[in-house]
């Protein structure tokens, strides 16, 4: 049986991965994904602010869906995307750059 509500929804997708009370699914959902990129599992994650504040005053103020860090202090930004959008390439890569950058010491 399909169920009435679909985590493609953004807010239920936020709902699922982004909650504190659902902690161990987005570990096990970064697990799942990433396992062979991962040189060991994630077991702990703390889940981030979704605001990426302003640097400058013509900045835009962004928001994505999830965005943990792990025990070891590696940022993880997750996203769902239904639809292709033109500029999307864009900004997945200013999203990849700013997450990158965030973890530059």
């Amino acid at each position: 049986m399909r169920h009435p509500i679909d985590p493609k929804v953004d807010c239920v997708f936020k709902a699922l991965l982004g909650a504190e009370s659902n902690r161990d699914l987005l570990i096990h959902f970064l697990n799942a994904i990433l396992g062979a990129e991962l040189p060991r599992p994630i077991t702990a994650v703390e889940i981030q602010n979704p605001y990426n504040e302003k640097e400058f005053l013509d900045d835009k103020l962004t928001v994505v869906d999830v965005k943990a860090r792990d025990a070891t202090g590696q940022l993880y930004q997750v996203e769902i995307q239904l639809l292709n959008h033109r500029d999307l390439p864009a900004r997945i890569l200013y999203g990849w750059a700013d997450l990158y950058s965030a973890q530059i010491k």
